[in-house]
């Protein structure tokens, strides 16, 4: 059974920076991996979301405040969700980013051309 989010999440706290930490429940406790996927795709979010906590079915997590109950809810639920399926997260890359040049390599000029 996959996990899903119990009820609206509740604000629990204010903090600086206009942050907020959240409350929610699930419907299941979750194993490690599970709670891994889901503060790596927390955290790598536009909301920036860190210090996720689960004990049992009750969780914690503090983040950018949202613009609405709505943001918030869509947010917690795509968090779950990634976690379900198990999805990377690709945002806590560590290094230099990789740029890439305006113009092809020499070898595919001129080569692909556009299909109508």
């Amino acid at each position: 059974m996959l996990i899903q989010r119990i009820g609206e999440p509740t604000f629990d706290e204010r903090r600086s920076d206009n942050r907020v930490v959240v409350r929610f429940r699930v419907n299941r406790q979750p194993d490690q991996a599970w709670i891994s996927s889901f503060k790596a795709h927390a955290a790598s979010s536009a909301l920036g979301a860190t210090g996720a906590v689960f004990n049992g079915n009750d969780a914690a997590v503090e983040l950018a405040r949202p613009k609405s109950v709505a943001e918030l809810s869509t947010a917690l639920d795509c968090f779950i969700e990634c976690a379900n399926l198990g999805l990377r997260s690709w945002g806590t890359f560590e290094g230099a980013p990789r740029t890439i040049s305006a113009a092809p390599p020499r070898s595919f000029r001129g080569k692909v051309r556009g299909r109508v």
